[in-house]
């Protein structure tokens, strides 16, 4: 058993030291190719099943609605099909509705044709595509200081975010499997998803799609954070290893598992904006009125 332990640990680190290797090559040829782009913006287009599901098996779906604890932090501002809320420590998980309050360290998990749209206390909003899992970590906001602090995880699936600036001090960040992103006053998204092997495959070495291929096959459950950004709009952005990038506006930007992110790359609005419009159609519309900031 140990012996294939190790086996298996070192085909993830091969695996993981040849996926940046491809990546920081990408940085040169992507302009000329465009496929490595493609295959960012296709993230946030395609509705990717989990390995394992959203909903954990000793948590029961219950009639009705109960609260979480402490204040609520925000309230559900639009939820289609089947849209689901488990509080810390329960084992039950409640369907929810429009005007349905949110708590601290709730998760909601969207299934297949849902949709979330979630307003916090501060003005910034979220959109969840279909089967996505997002937990609130922490919301907190001081209206009379203008302070907030935010940490959201999303766990798999797409999610957009269009985060109100304030005057006073801010931190909003949301983290992923495999990375994390910074942001301050912004309208983007992330897609985490199935690491897949075509992202480093097209326009490389044959010998590099074969490495891929196999070391893809024997590594299961392999995930992928990209973010893609909005007009005037730049966040930090991190693997779990590796330095900070800063991701300009109308961009993408990728990390995979025990990998640096890649450097961003530019997209251009229309690219950009379909893919924020794919995640959560409208929110910006519909989200907050004009003027506020």
């Amino acid at each position: 058993m140990a012996c294939l332990f190790n086996t298996k640990n070192k085909k993830v680190f091969l695996f993981t030291l040849f996926v940046s290797a491809v990546f920081v090559m990408s940085g040169i040829s992507i302009t000329r190719s465009g496929s490595l782009v493609d295959k960012f913006l296709d993230n946030f287009k395609k509705e990717y099943k989990p390995e394992e599901p959203l909903v954990p098996p000793e948590v029961t779906v219950k009639a009705g609605f109960s609260v979480g604890k402490g204040l609520p932090i925000g309230k559900i501002q639009m939820a289609q099909g089947e849209v689901l809320v488990i509080h810390k420590g329960d084992n039950s998980a409640y369907r929810m509705e429009k005007d349905f309050p949110v708590f601290s360290e709730d998760t909601l998990v969207t299934g297949e044709r849902s949709r979330a749209n979630v307003k916090l206390n501060d003005r910034s909003v979220f959109s969840l595509a279909p089967v996505s899992k997002m937990v609130i970590d922490r919301s907190i906001y001081d209206p009379a200081k203008k302070e907030r602090s935010s940490l959201l995880s999303l766990l798999f699936g797409r999610a957009r975010f269009i985060v109100a600036k304030l005057k006073g001090k801010s931190e909003y960040t949301v983290k992923t499997p495999t990375a994390v992103c910074g942001v301050r006053g912004s309208d983007f998204a992330l897609a985490v998803t199935p690491a897949q092997e075509e992202v480093a495959s097209s326009g490389r070495p044959v010998f590099a799609i074969k490495l891929i291929n196999e070391a893809h096959a024997l590594v299961p459950g392999l995930l992928m954070t990209t973010v893609v950004t909005g007009a005037n709009t730049t966040v930090g952005f991190a693997g779990l290893v590796g330095a900070v990038q800063t991701i300009g506006p109308v961009s993408v930007c990728a990390a995979t598992m025990g990998a640096a992110a890649v450097p961003g790359i530019t997209v251009g609005a229309a690219a950009a904006g379909g893919a924020l419009g794919t995640v959560g159609p409208g929110l910006a519309s519909v989200s907050m009125p004009p003027g506020i900031e």
